[in-house]
C-alpha cells in the first residue's frame, strides 16, 4: 500500500521524526529531551515556512 503525501506533509513528517531522534541522542534527562525535541521541531517548521516564502517570492 502506498501513501501519497504532499511535499509539505513529507517535510513535516521528516521534521517530526528528526526532532525525536535529535532530542533522544542530544540530551540527558527526559525533560531536556522533550524540550530540545520541541525546540528542534519548531526550528524545522520555521525553516520550512521561511524557505517556502523565499521560494514563492523568488519564483515571481
Amino acid at each position: 500500500m502506498f501513501v501519497a503525501l504532499s511535499h509539505f506533509q513529507a517535510a513535516v513528517l521528516f521534521a517530526f521524526f528528526t526532532s525525536i531522534v535529535m532530542g533522544v541522542i542530544g540530551r540527558e534527562t527526559d525533560q531536556e529531551r522533550l524540550r530540545y525535541g520541541a525546540y528542534v521541531f519548531g526550528c524545522f517548521m520555521a525553516a520550512i515556512v521561511g524557505i517556502s516564502w523565499l521560494m514563492y517570492i523568488g519564483h515571481g
